[in-house]
């Protein structure tokens, strides 16, 4: 049975998930639809990244490993291009100084730009796509995440957890579908629902689109540590 959760805004989203999981425990197919996904509030971040369920800087790591939003704002004078293989050269940098603290499998934005055994850039297909088509398609804008050929397909834990992403166009408005085969609201789903909605706010921008809903299905949904998260969640009045 799916459970559907419509909601205001990634926090809000966040909230309303993790407070169905507490009152219903884990299980499967978990649909939260959110309406405006980045229309929060400052406070709103804070009240939630200044507790001991998470900070600022975990939610940032996270949301950065799907699009790494400062890198691109502090390079704006710069080509998509240059924006891309910038992204790259700091991920492997990072990646060759602490390796033992880093995935092997990479992170999302890279599989975005440069995906498979031929290093497909997915995102800036769908950008192009999208700005020079003349006839408007709804349903056919996708990214695959996972691999057969990069991946074990019966692996039971591990990267990667989100599988796939869609970017559906309807009139002047863009929305985006993402699918997680395992998804972790105590530590990570946060920060995948900000980085989601800017990666769909640069996809917009670079578009002219504007942003529409986003909706994430999490096919195995869990979360530990159940009493930070509902002292947390009892403290705020949104």
């Amino acid at each position: 049975m799916a459970h559907l959760i419509q909601s205001n805004n990634c926090l809000t989203a966040w909230r309303d998930a993790c407070n169905f999981i507490l009152q219903n425990g884990k299980g499967f197919n978990l649909v939260v639809q959110i309406e405006n996904p980045l229309n929060y509030t400052d406070q709103q971040f804070s009240d939630i990244t200044n507790s001991d369920i998470t900070t600022p800087k975990k939610v940032a790591d996270v949301s950065n490993t799907i699009f790494p939003s400062k890198l691109y704002l502090r390079n704006q004078s710069i080509t998509l291009e240059q924006f891309y293989r910038k992204h790259e050269s700091i991920y492997l940098r990072g990646k060759t100084m602490h390796s033992k603290n880093k995935s092997r499998w990479g992170n999302y934005f890279l599989r975005f730009t440069r995906f498979g055994e031929l290093d497909q850039n997915q995102l800036q297909k769908i950008i192009k796509a999208i700005n020079t088509r003349t006839k408007q398609y709804s349903a056919c804008y996708i990214m695959h995440v996972s691999s057969i050929d990069l991946d074990s397909n019966t692996r039971a834990l591990g990267n990667p957890c989100l599988q796939y992403v869609q970017f559906g166009l309807e009139g002047d408005t863009i929305n985006l579908t993402a699918v997680y085969r395992n998804h972790d609201f105590a530590n990570k789903a946060l920060g995948n629902y900000i980085g989601l909605s800017k990666l769909l706010e640069f996809v917009c921008n670079q578009t002219g689109r504007n942003v529409g809903t986003f909706v994430c299905h999490s096919i195995h949904y869990y979360m530990d540590k159940h009493r930070d998260v509902q002292q947390l969640l009892n403290t705020l009045t949104w």
